[in-house]
Order: structure tokens, then C-alpha cells, then sequence
């Protein structure tokens, strides 16, 4: 039992639960607004499964994401353009570069987090139709079809439109339907706002990776869009386009005036879209790292493996969404008070 064990721990750590939060968040905003406004209809235990269900299936995606990277170009070459001078954020899949696993070992470790997926998803099909279905299917595909061929869908600049679309409406329509079987107006500007949020994260990320991904041949939004100033505006659209969205609902009084919160995490989003900004003008200027940027795991460790100039960028993408997020649930809290 204790080798079992071992092995779950080992794959959970190495399908990278650090982006966790860019999928539970949304799923539990769509499942407390869910209980805000239909609490007759409203049923905890499908949309809990349903959550469950999408944190494994994120996990599997992750796992089949290194799998298919792995197999397209090996992950040593990140060490090789490190070791020509290039920024280069190094380390991806150490799990199979350092021997400890295999591909096939990896292979099974994908099916093995789908197939808990499905089955917590099974009693939220039986209760709700065949018509949440479509959801999980899309938000499948898109996510296997992000790396995987023959559409690679993240090396043609579409990654991070995925990224949104899965983690934004397909996954929270979803949650808010396995919980209450219909769907509110207010799940669809709060999708849409956590979509972006969430593509800001993937963004960020391969605005920082363009180097690895050009040796790749994965051709990104970040390296598609032609000039830095073209790229700063994408990020200033991704990171401030949700609170636009908020915003204009509460001055036309679509929504109550608790929906402002959401406006506290605005210096999380100042501070991400400025670390860009840092990053487009100079690539080897630094970005100190402070206290009310939030958690950053194992900052000692990513210090000391000279990681701190891209995950201070990346962990401010994935707290500004977190932090949105929270208070968007404690505004669907007090609406419903």
C-alpha cells in the first residue's frame, strides 16, 4: 500500500499541481454562484464530483501535455540553450530526463488520472443528461488536441485561446450545470472574465518561453504578435479585460454592488502587467519578488536554481486570477445574503 502510495504522490507532484488553482478556482466560483442563484434546484454532491472530476482531468491534461511535448523534442534541449547564454527557463519534465520514469510509465499515468476523472464524472451524467456531454468532450479534446498531433493546437499561436475557453466557459458552464441541470446570465460574463484571466497565465508563460518554443517550432501567441508593443497590449487586455467586464455590469446595475471586490486584486494585476512590461523592455532586468504578490512556493529552491526571474511573472498571473477569483465568491456570498 505504501508503494501505491508513493507512486500517486510521485505523479501528482510531476502532473504540476502548482496550476491547480487555475481550474479549481473558476470551478468553485461556478459552483458557489450555482448555490447563490438556484438553491432549489441547487445539489452538492454533483457539483462537488463535478470540481473532482475537473482537477484530475487537469492533472491527466497536464501529464499528457509532457507526454506529447517529450515525444515531439526532447526536454534536454532546454539545458542546451541554457547553456549558450539564452534566458531559458529549464527543468521541464526532469522526471524523464533524469531517468525516474519512462514514456510509458507517463503514458499510463495520463489514463490513469483520465479514467478517475470519468468516473467522477459518470454520476453527473446519469443525474444531469446527455447534454453536459458536450462540455466535457469539447473541454477534452481542446485540452489533448492543445499538444497533441495531429492539430497541436498549442504550436499554431491557439494554446492560450485554449487555455481560456477550457478553464473559462467550458469548465464553469459545466460545473454550474452538473450542480443546479440549467445555466444563469451571470456564469457567462464571470466565464468569460475567468477565461481571460486564466489565458493571462498561459500567456505570460510562453511570452517568457519564446526562446525554447522557437527551437520547438511552437509557434505561440506571444512570438506571433509582431512587435513588444503588440504583445504589452495583449497582456493589458488578458490581465484588465475582467475587471472591465464587472465594471460595466455594476455602473449598469446588471449586477449588485458586491460585485465590485473583485476590484481589491487590481494591484495584482498592476504589478503582473508591470513585471511584462519589465520583461519586453529588457529581458535580464529583474523583478523583485514582494510579500502581497502572495504564495510562492518553494521560492528558496526556484532562487536557487536561477528560476526567479520567470516564476515571479508566472506564480503573479496565476495569484491575480486566484485572488479574482476569491472575491468574486465572496461576492456571490454577500448577493445572495
Amino acid at each position: 500500500m505504501e508503494k501505491i502510495w508513493d507512486k500517486l504522490r510521485f505523479w501528482f507532484n510531476n502532473a504540476r499541481p502548482v496550476a491547480l488553482p487555475q481550474s479549481l478556482l473558476p470551478a468553485l466560483l461556478a459552483l458557489a454562484l450555482a448555490a447563490s442563484e438556484q438553491p432549489a434546484s441547487f445539489n452538492l454532491l454533483l457539483g462537488l464530483l463535478a470540481v473532482l472530476g475537473a482537477e484530475l482531468a487537469h492533472l491527466s491534461l497536464n501529464l499528457f501535455d509532457d507526454y506529447f511535448d517529450y515525444r515531439k523534442l526532447q526536454s534536454g534541449f532546454r539545458d542546451r540553450l541554457a547553456a549558450t547564454g539564452q534566458k531559458v527557463r529549464t527543468g521541464k519534465t526532469p522526471y524523464l530526463t533524469s531517468g525516474q520514469a519512462n514514456v510509458g510509465q507517463l503514458l499510463a499515468a495520463c489514463f490513469f488520472f483520465g479514467a478517475a476523472a470519468c468516473l467522477c464524472g459518470l454520476p453527473v451524467l446519469i443525474c444531469r443528461g446527455w447534454g453536459i456531454l458536450w462540455l466535457v468532450g469539447a473541454g477534452l479534446l481542446l485540452g489533448l488536441f492543445y499538444s497533441a498531433p495531429p492539430l497541436r493546437l498549442s504550436y499554431h499561436g491557439l494554446g492560450d485561446v485554449v487555455i481560456g475557453i477550457v478553464f473559462g466557459p467550458l469548465l464553469m458552464f459545466g460545473v454550474y450545470l452538473a450542480a443546479c441541470g440549467t445555466l444563469s446570465f451571470m456564469i457567462w460574463p464571470l466565464a468569460i472574465a475567468m477565461g481571460l484571466l486564466v489565458a493571462n497565465i498561459g500567456y505570460v508563460h510562453s511570452l517568457l518561453d519564446v526562446a525554447p518554443d522557437r527551437y520547438a517550432d511552437k509557434k505561440t501567441l506571444a512570438d506571433l504578435l509582431p512587435t513588444a508593443d503588440a504583445k504589452r497590449w495583449a497582456c493589458f487586455v488578458l490581465t484588465f479585460g475582467p475587471f472591465a467586464i464587472i465594471e460595466v455590469l455594476t455602473i449598469f446595475q446588471v449586477i449588485s454592488s458586491a460585485w465590485l471586490l473583485p476590484l481589491l486584486s487590481m494591484p495584482l494585476a498592476a504589478a503582473c502587467y508591470a513585471s511584462v512590461k519589465v520583461w519586453l523592455r529588457n529581458p535580464r532586468s529583474s523583478f523583485p519578488r514582494l510579500w502581497w504578490f502572495g504564495p510562492m512556493g518553494n521560492w528558496q529552491g526556484i532562487c536557487e536554481r536561477k528560476l526567479d526571474w520567470f516564476m515571479v511573472r508566472w506564480y503573479l498571473a496565476r495569484n491575480l486570477s486566484v485572488a479574482f477569483a476569491l472575491c468574486c465568491l465572496l461576492a456571490a456570498y454577500i448577493s445572495r445574503a
